[in-house]
């Protein structure tokens, strides 16, 4: 249930369904991304009022607020005519766009601002949450929560719809969880990639031949029972496994970074014998640097990131190809798919696959960090003819608590059915719509990457390096093609 679906539901009794794709993201159609296909999808998800919202647009409308006094059904007839506006003068070489340049936007954005914070007065917070405040650099007001300890700081209405009425953040395990984060319904377990540490060896690798000859590094792949707690290793040794995920047939695949002169590769595991078998360790003959994230379309296609981190971190001696995106089609070949990154990491699909998100941790370097990289996501679309268009910046990362003033690091990525985006951050897990716009935070050190799990596919699991958390939200994780075959309704 979407907050702006509120807003929208004031409007359905008009029949204008393309007001609800507008209501809940106002900005859609302003910033392109593909609004026509974007409002098909949410015109077709009626679901419930958000009673918060119906209440405080209701009581915005009839107070003296709003400016010249409307009534409620003056500011409808008004708002259907300026969404109209603007839906027109989005029509590529219409005759009449350039007249339409930026009032009805204007107004509309007006509009949805008012009943935005009119909600906000409106929705009560549930427990241990806040809303997030602007500081004051001049003022000497800090950035972050309004109260303390906060576990979850709302930026948006629709926050508190994700959280539910009482979520709680619960600590799973203690343990060192870094990348993987994925759920296999068989048996009930979630998987993942420990920490990557080196082995007899304490300071940063700085020449090509040490890099050879240095200690190996390792990490180990383990799983955790969801039913009982207990953790298993399943390889304790590998070729520094990091981001995983299932198939269609449930068989896991493992981004293997490799080390020394040995190449990163994709690794495919059936997890019930443990055999396995290399998908994929070159481009054309050029070696991968170091797999980072995985996702499979539906088709079966493997979609990967292949950063430099292996080398910036010293355990690979050389950069192969600087760092791409690169497609596994059914028959083994490998395509690079796009470019243009300096660290490309976290990769997810929209519901519909018909956008795809990439995260570019280029502020983090190597062990250290350069302000002036890329903390970014990009969204491309995905062609019918499955290449991918339109590359554009989706959001700019910043620290919640304002610790990193400006800069953030955004990691794994996840998406739930209705398109909203959930990225792993030093400050915890940031939550976007599908247009960029941010909602809110759940507060958690250190996060890397998240998956959802459990048989509605509806507790997101957070793995932070040092443990496993997990909260229970009223979101269903989309793009798990095998997991969502055994999903409860």
């Amino acid at each position: 249930m979407h907050v702006g679906e509120g807003c929208a539901d004031h409007f359905a009794v008009l029949g204008f369904d393309i007001l609800r794709h507008i209501c809940f993201n106002p900005f859609d159609s302003i910033s392109g991304i593909d609004s026509i296909n974007s409002w098909r999808i949410y015109s077709n998800n009626w679901g419930q009022c958000s009673d918060c919202t119906m209440r405080g647009a209701a009581a915005a409308a009839q107070s003296q607020q709003h400016p010249g006094g409307f009534t409620p059904f003056t500011v409808v007839t008004m708002t259907v005519v300026a969404v109209f506006s603007v839906w027109l003068s989005q029509i590529p070489n219409a005759p009449w766009s350039r007249h339409h340049d930026n009032d009805g936007e204007k107004f509309l954005a007006k509009q949805l601002n008012w009943i935005h914070g009119a909600a906000k007065k409106e929705c009560p917070l549930p427990p241990s949450a806040c809303w997030w405040q602007q500081g004051s650099i001049i003022k000497g007001i800090p950035t972050g929560q309004s109260k303390p300890n906060c576990k979850f700081l709302v930026r948006d209405p629709e926050f508190l719809e994700i959280l539910g009425p009482a979520p709680e953040l619960k600590l799973v395990a203690e343990t060192d969880a870094h990348e993987g984060g994925v759920y296999h319904p068989d048996n009930n377990e979630f998987y993942y990639s420990t920490t990557r540490h080196k082995v007899g060896y304490t300071s940063m690798i700085t020449s090509s031949d040490e890099k050879d000859s240095a200690g190996e590094q390792n990490t180990q792949v383990r799983k955790i029972s969801l039913d009982t707690g207990e953790i298993t290793t399943v390889f304790p040794v590998t070729d520094v496994a990091n981001g995983m995920v299932l198939d269609r047939e449930g068989n896991l695949l493992i981004c293997q970074q490799g080390q020394g002169k040995k190449p990163g590769y994709i690794q495919r595991v059936d997890v019930k014998t443990l055999e396995t078998s290399i998908v994929a360790d070159n481009w054309f003959g050029a070696a991968f640097n170091s797999p980072n994230d995985v996702v499979v379309k539906s088709d079966g296609t493997i979609w990967f990131t292949d950063p430099i981190y292996a080398w910036a971190q010293g355990f690979k001696p050389e950069i192969q190809v600087e760092g791409q995106l690169y497609r596994i089609n059914l028959d083994g070949v490998v395509d690079a798919m796009a470019t243009n990154f300096q660290r490309p990491n976290g990769l997810a699909f929209s519901p519909d696959e018909k956008l795809l998100y990439v995260t570019d941790t280029g502020y983090l370097q190597g062990e250290e960090f350069d302000k002036g990289k890329r903390h970014h996501i990009y969204v491309y679309k995905v062609r019918e003819d499955g290449m991918l268009s339109s590359r554009r910046l989706l959001a700019s990362v910043g620290m919640y608590d304002g610790s990193a003033p400006g800069l953030g690091l955004p990691d794994g990525i996840k998406v739930d059915t209705k398109g909203r985006i959930y990225i792993g951050s030093p400050d915890g897990v940031q939550v976007f719509s599908r247009s960029g716009k941010p909602l809110g935070l759940i507060a958690l050190p250190d996060v890397v990457n998240l998956g959802f799990a459990g048989e509605k596919l509806n507790k997101l699991y957070i793995l932070n390096d040092s443990s496993i958390h997990m909260i229970e939200l009223q979101a269903t994780g989309a793009g798990l093609h095998y997991a969502s075959k055994f999903m409860k309704k």
